[in-house]
């Protein structure tokens, strides 16, 4: 198959801002607590369910040991550390053997030195107090605790496992009479970087994120931000069932719990490690005016405000100067703690919108916003009444028309496959469609002009259902990402801020486990583009075989009709002396021989290809298997102003050019 590519470089399309480049994390399922946050134990608050027969007594996933005559296992809700309940274990008579409680699926590995954190209380103890780490060849670490008196105690130190194991555990346990009350504990490894797993953050600054926004989400429409302050084992541990309703999921292992142990404080710490802009959404949901004004005084008030001088004590004198602050999410929907109408809607966000003003009158608010054709007068109700508090209406998309049926198995029928990779690479045409008619929308509520913008703070693919959401990716996926990327550039007079969902485990581009990394192709895709990219957007145009556009979602028919099967978008540095092309073959099987000419640009005879490179567009990546997708770069030869290149199928490639200097010798 033979295209041409045009691009003129003096016509400058607009500037794009990088803020279309942001990033979503929510505090559920595997996001943070086993996914980003580096604490290795699951309930580490003993919150939550019993297990059921002998582990009855006992929070999951924590298990008894020394379960007998005399000795008796509780979850306490009389005596507690935090939250309203600990795990409580009772000897009434002198156990000659070791009791106490246990948890394992633990990855251990020889010589990596863990930090272990316990608040505990004991009475009538004589013996030690024997924590360890153990696994199927014995004890690989221990240290003793002496009780002392029959207060709650804290105790920290570390522990550097002899063996490695990948099913290890981790143990408290003591002899003879006595009881012992467990408030929190925490195992978490000594290389963490301020609680995060320093493997997940080295690769989450490589992709450079412009803004994170948190909490939520879902989840933000319950969430206490007031809840997540001051010392971590104080926190009280909370049910989450933002998912529950939205997915509907039946959550492993009982209620669902998150530990609260990052709060705004460690949140902002994340911005500082990874050079974010902070983005946060208040609750609108159950949440009221003067929480979410409270919130934007605790972290932009002066330290001797009422909130400021809390986030003083809590560490932070200065100001985080936090610009970027959304009010609510998905409020149309019915999954949605607090969802109401859209006229409700619209004067809450003004009611909340004045109160967060009034402490910090410089910051820009998010609306959340919906599809027109879901949701007709959502929008409209939001101009009418709160216009003048809306900086950005949110939007969100997640290619899920086959989801409500599909199976990851159904993938292994070919021909299914190839109808489904053509209507993931084909959605993001979807998103750009919806990003201009919502703009048309703002356009025609305020004719004279507006200073809304355009946030789609919430977009991936999202194919089937997986337990806690952590959806298997293929190569396919990483050309709809550089396809929804390429559309956010061409509407960057309308869109302005833009959050992929949702970074780690859920819907993710990282994936994490106890036992390793890998990075799946939205993150490649981003990694290829924004440290290969430049602000300027150039106008190009591309001739190419089309073919017809599938629908964007179900019964809904794409306005393009026919898909160009090169996707193009060219930007240029600051400078001038860089270009660079973005270009999508979206053919499952037939290589395009491209001729590209670049108008009122000279380029360097050479240059660099840099390209995602997989077998086929069903390849995935895996922990066992982390490189079957991988970014390939190659020297160009024989560039100029007109010049070829054959783009593989299923493929993204980044040409990247040098412009010939005026008084450069070389020949071109």
């Amino acid at each position: 198959m033979e295209a041409r590519i045009v691009v003129n470089a003096k016509k400058h399309i607009g500037t794009i801002n990088p803020d279309i480049y942001g990033h979503f994390l929510e505090l559920t399922y595997r996001c943070f607590y086993g996914g980003l946050w580096a604490e290795m134990l699951a309930m580490r608050k003993f919150e939550g369910d019993d297990g059921e027969g002998q582990q009855y007594g006992v929070v999951k996933p924590w298990y008894p040991i020394g379960r007998g005559e005399g000795i008796h296992f509780a979850h306490d809700n009389t005596t507690f550390y935090c939250g309203s309940q600990s795990q409580k274990i009772v000897a009434r008579r002198a156990a000659d053997y070791p009791v106490g409680v246990g948890q394992g699926g633990l990855h251990l590995e020889q010589g990596r030195t863990c930090e272990v954190r316990l608040n505990l209380k004991q009475e009538g103890i004589s013996s030690p107090i024997i924590v360890a780490l153990n696994g199927e060849r014995g004890t690989y670490a221990s240290h003793e605790i002496s009780p002392e008196g029959t207060d709650w105690i804290r105790v920290s130190f570390l522990m550097t496992p002899s063996e490695s194991d990948r099913e290890g555990s981790f143990s408290i346990t003591f002899t003879g009479s006595g009881t012992l009350w467990l408030g929190t504990a925490s195992l978490m490894p000594e290389d963490n970087i301020s609680g995060y797993r320093r493997d997940a953050i080295e690769a989450f600054r490589r992709i450079v994120p412009p803004n994170i926004r948190w909490p939520g989400g879902n989840f933000v429409s319950y969430y206490n931000w007031k809840d997540g302050l001051g010392d971590r084992d104080r926190r009280p541990p909370r049910p989450n069932y933002a998912y529950q309703g939205a997915v509907g999921e039946e959550w492993e292992g009982g209620k669902p719990w998150e530990s609260n142990d990052v709060g705004i404080d460690e949140f902002m710490e994340l911005c500082r490690l990874t050079r974010a802009r902070p983005y946060i959404a208040v609750n609108s949901g159950n949440g009221t005016p003067e929480e979410a004004a409270s919130l934007v005084e605790y972290c932009n008030g002066p330290a001797d405000s009422t909130y400021g001088s809390i986030r003083a004590e809590n560490g932070s004198p200065e100001s985080y100067g936090v610009e970027l602050w959304g009010i609510g999410n998905e409020m149309f929907g019915n999954w949605q703690g607090g969802h109401v109408d859209e006229e409700t809607y619209a004067r809450r966000h003004r009611d909340f919108a004045k109160a967060m003003r009034a402490v910090d009158p410089s910051i820009k608010l998010v609306a959340s916003g919906g599809r027109y054709w879901f949701y007709p007068e959502w929008n409209q109700a939001l101009f009418r009444i709160a216009g003048e508090y809306v900086d950005y209406l949110s939007l969100h998309s997640y290619a899920k028309k086959y989801r409500s049926h599909m199976k990851k198995e159904d993938l292994q029928d070919p021909d299914f496959a190839r109808e489904f990779y053509y209507y993931i690479v084909s959605s993001p045409y979807g998103i750009e469609e919806q990003i201009g008619l919502t703009g048309r929308e703002i356009q025609a509520a305020y004719p004279e002009g507006s200073k809304i913008a355009v946030a789609f703070d919430e977009w991936n693919c999202w194919a089937y259902r997986a337990p806690r959401l952590e959806v298997d990716f293929a190569l396919r996926d990483g050309l709809y990402t550089a396809g929804v990327i390429h559309a956010f550039r061409r509407q960057c007079e309308v869109l302005k801020l833009a959050n992929f969902a949702m970074t780690i485990n859920c819907l993710p581009m990282i994936r994490v486990s106890p036992a390793g990394i890998f990075l799946n192709p939205q993150y490649l895709v981003f990694d290829m583009y924004l440290n290969h990219q430049g602000p300027l957007l150039l106008e190009s145009s591309v001739e190419c075989n089309t073919y017809p556009a599938p629908e964007y979602e179900q019964d809904r028919p794409q306005a393009i009709g026919n898909i160009p099967y090169l996707d193009a978008s060219v930007t240029l540095s600051d400078d001038g002396s860089k270009l660079y092309l973005g270009i999508i073959n979206m053919h499952d099987t037939e290589i395009v021989e491209t001729g590209i000419n670049i108008n009122d640009w000279e380029p360097r005879p050479g240059g660099k290809a840099i390209r995602l490179d997989g077998q086929h567009y069903m390849t995935e990546n895996s922990f066992e298997n982390p490189d079957n997708i991988t970014v390939r770069e190659e020297e160009l030869q024989s560039v100029g102003g007109s010049f070829k290149y054959s783009f593989p199928p299923h493929s993204v490639t980044v040409l990247e050019l040098f412009k010939q200097a005026v008084n450069d010798s070389r020949e071109i």
